[in-house]
């Protein structure tokens, strides 16, 4: 994808947020991630974080023997995805952030081919939520061989989380589409806001990304770092 593609997507973002010079944090979606990967904050003990991170990968964090991708099987639902997404938003702005989204969708498709990753692979869609608002939040891009590594690490959780291993094709693929939506959004309009800096939506921007973190993983973001093992908490 052209980087005036990309910018064509933020602009078409930029154009439903501005009047309400935020972003609407995907509280309900970043809830439902928490689920997949394992205990909720209410239920994990006082002293320990809801989110525990997977072993190390392999060294070098590459896509290899080790890798063990969850496709998920359902038919495509990306306008529907999308749509439920934009409802989060001002009734005047659904339309231009279904299409935002279904844009963004898009972009993560042609990352998926780029990156060398498995089409469909649910776990991926996790890490494009992690990596996207991390990005968003730190205002810093996360290596490509880093996000591989976090791939991994998702899959690894996934794969010994009972509850999502038996949910209906129908449900993962939701799950997957809108966390690549939301990961892959957060990114392009991070692209935006650095060509087009706008402070009032900028501090907006950031909350809603530190509340998708730190409600899917219940973590503080300061503790959290994207590095060569993946996901690790400081």
């Amino acid at each position: 994808m052209t980087l005036r593609h990309i910018l064509a997507v933020a602009a078409l973002a930029g154009a439903a947020l501005h009047a309400t010079a935020q972003v609407a944090p995907s509280i309900s979606l970043a809830e439902q991630m928490r689920g997949m990967l394992g205990k909720t904050a209410s239920a994990a003990p006082a002293a320990a974080p809801a989110f525990t991170p997977a072993p190390p990968v392999a060294a070098g964090g590459g896509l290899g023997a080790f890798n063990a991708p969850i496709v998920v099987d359902g038919p495509a639902q990306v306008q529907q995805s999308a749509a439920e997404l934009a409802q989060r938003f001002p009734a005047q702005h659904r339309a231009a952030m279904t299409k935002a989204y279904e844009e963004s969708f898009g972009f993560w498709q042609k990352l998926e081919k780029q990156l060398g990753l498995v089409p469909n692979d649910v776990a991926a869609g996790v890490a494009a939520f992690i990596a996207g608002n991390y990005t968003a939040f730190m205002q810093q891009a996360v290596p490509d061989e880093h996000f591989k590594s976090l791939v991994l690490q998702m899959q690894s959780l996934l794969a010994r989380n009972p509850g999502f291993m038996q949910a209906t094709p129908a449900a993962k693929r939701s799950m997957f589409e809108q966390l690549a939506m939301v990961g892959t959004f957060m990114v392009v309009y991070r692209e935006q806001l650095n060509r087009q800096p706008s402070p009032g939506e900028e501090v907006n921007f950031r909350n809603a990304a530190k509340a998708n973190l730190e409600t899917a993983l219940g973590l503080a973001v300061e503790r959290l770092q994207i590095g060569p093992q993946g996901l690790v908490v400081r």
